[in-house]
């Protein structure tokens, strides 16, 4: 987003002044919000350093940070009197008047700084700092308490002054030229330049020709004459919100007569995230944990075939063994005649070692690597139930419709240890596909939130449905009491196929049973059941 010059102009512009402060409160690690009679006014100093009328609501009762109890110390009961922008850039001060005990009036400025991603808010009283956000010790400037508050110069021109001699004198990429430049430019106000001027931002300035440097002398012109009024752009991008801008925007766009009301609105739309962006975002974790679970599976895989070898070492020590009598008591390596191939063999021995020891220590290695087997078995049949696992979700994803099944699925991450989500978050409920067949209706869960919800919910006389022994979906067939013709169970058999692994099989064998014999473990993962007294049917797979 551009926050840049034009913007913070804006803002600052919306700020009515004087104004009794009535608060002062930590919001998060990164930001405060000041409040102002009947309006709070949000100044944050995270990745994205700003400030803006909020209409959030904050916890006032928490234990206040350092900086909010020192601040609150200092300016309570005063009057924020004025906001200044400084110098065309994205550095406000913030003057208060506060009455001391015997009625003195003492003022007070906090300054806002945004450089690049980096923000900070920082209390002066007569020049000196008070206290900061966060403190700054570096070559080019220190911020603490007790030091001189002063704002790094800034030597480019005023966006009004720039004239032909700048692309005439300059060398570079336009867009790097117009931030190094001229006050107020961001990287990205520099880009929309770019695009309201119809050039491409890495054009080298030297090649500019005298009609696109007036192109761009106008743009710039048209950029400052929009601070005359309080308009901001929210600027919409594949019908999605984008940027807000001080300025009109290329392109499409929204009107807001309030900079504040138009951040907030971004900023919502980011909270709540589109569904597309969403999927998305799912498909790539659940990508992602695939490939690191196949290679877990492949170092599994290649672990039990060292392990194959234990035999070897076995059979090392009984040849060692066999033919003790007629080996040295100690040597590098010994030849024996190997009774299994009938082929004489070499075995590499420890010199150090007589024969009795080499053979112990051959035995040693195999009941090592023996006892291994059954735990990396183990390990493999968990792993390629996982990667099972996540095929099927990945599959819910690729067929998930809309926000509210995009939510269910990431919870049923979230409960697999996937994914950390945020707790006590209220989530819709999705509705699962219906079939009707000769009167009856058939329900197919499609994640596996939904799969324990309808088997919870379905009644002990209703059939259930699942592929033999391969995640899928749950499918449940509501009799009503009524007995269902075997064409309706191989409905309900099939759509269990289609919405299984197995999907894309010829024939599936599917397992169902009533609903009366389905348990839910305690504890259990969603989708997961057991189940008895079932019958299987071989069905081709639908959906």
């Amino acid at each position: 987003m551009p926050y840049d010059s034009f913007l913070v102009a804006k803002i600052v512009r919306e700020i009515e002044t004087p104004v009794y402060l009535t608060g002062i409160y930590d919001v998060s690690g990164h930001s405060i919000l000041l409040s102002l009679q009947k309006r709070d006014l949000l100044i944050d100093v995270g990745n994205w350093p700003h400030f803006r009328f909020t209409r959030m609501v904050v916890e006032k009762d928490r234990n206040p940070s350092a900086f909010v109890s020192f601040t609150r110390s200092k300016l309570k009961g005063g009057i924020l009197s004025r906001v200044i922008q400084i110098d065309f850039d994205r550095f406000v001060k913030f003057e208060f008047e506060v009455k001391n005990l015997i009625g003195e009036i003492e003022r007070f400025e906090m300054y806002h700084e945004a450089m690049g991603s980096f923000g900070n808010i920082v209390l002066v009283k007569d020049g000196k700092i008070l206290i900061s956000f966060r403190n700054v010790s570096s070559v080019k400037r220190i911020v603490t308490a007790g030091r001189d508050y002063l704002i790094p110069s800034d030597s480019r021109m005023e966006p009004l002054n720039v004239n032909e001699e700048l692309f005439i004198n300059s060398k570079g990429r336009l867009d790097q030229v117009l931030v190094s430049n001229v006050k107020g430019f961001s990287k990205k106000t520099a880009l929309e330049l770019c695009r309201i001027a119809n050039l491409s931002f890495d054009t080298p300035v030297e090649s500019l020709k005298v009609d696109e440097i007036k192109r761009i002398i106008l743009g710039i012109k048209e950029m400052v004459n929009a601070l005359d009024d309080n308009h901001v752009y929210l600027s919409i991008e594949s019908g999605l919100p984008k940027d807000v801008c001080a300025y009109k925007p290329y392109g499409e766009f929204e009107k807001f007569q309030s900079p504040s009301e138009a951040i907030e609105r971004l900023f919502s739309f980011q909270r709540e995230e589109s569904p597309l962006l969403k999927k998305d975002r799912l498909l790539k974790t659940v990508r992602s944990l695939l490939d690191k679970n196949d290679e877990i599976l492949k170092k599994i895989n290649e672990e039990l075939k060292m392990i194959e070898s234990a035999y070897e070492f076995k059979k090392y020590g009984e040849l060692i063994i066999y033919n003790m009598y007629s080996l040295p008591k100690k040597a590098d390596c010994v030849k024996v005649f190997d009774w299994e191939t009938g082929k004489e063999i070499l075995i590499n021995l420890d010199p150090k070692k007589d024969l009795s020891e080499n053979a112990q220590h051959f035995f040693s290695i195999y009941n090592r690597l023996k006892g291994k087997v059954n735990g990396i078995e183990e390990r493999k049949r968990l792993i390629e139930k996982r990667i099972e696992n996540l095929e099927q979700i990945k599959y819910e994803i690729e067929n998930a419709n809309d926000k509210v099944e995009l939510d269910e699925i990431e919870r049923e991450l979230s409960l697999f240890n996937y994914i950390k989500t945020r707790k006590n978050k209220v989530l819709q409920e999705s509705k699962p596909l219906e079939y009707e067949r000769e009167g009856f209706k058939i329900i197919v869960g499609k994640n596996n939130i939904q799969n324990d919800r309808i088997t919870r919910q379905a009644s002990p006389d209703d059939m259930w449905f699942h592929v033999r022994e391969a995640p899928g979906a749950h499918v449940i067939l509501s009799t009503g009491k009524r007995t269902p013709s075997e064409d309706v169970v191989n409905f309900a058999a099939s759509l269990a196929a289609g919405h299984s692994k197995y999907r894309n099989e010829a024939w599936v064998d599917v397992d169902y049973t009533y609903v009366r014999y389905v348990k839910k473990p305690k504890g259990a993962k969603p989708g997961f059941v057991i189940y008895k007294n079932f019958k299987t049917v071989r069905v081709k797979p639908a959906v």
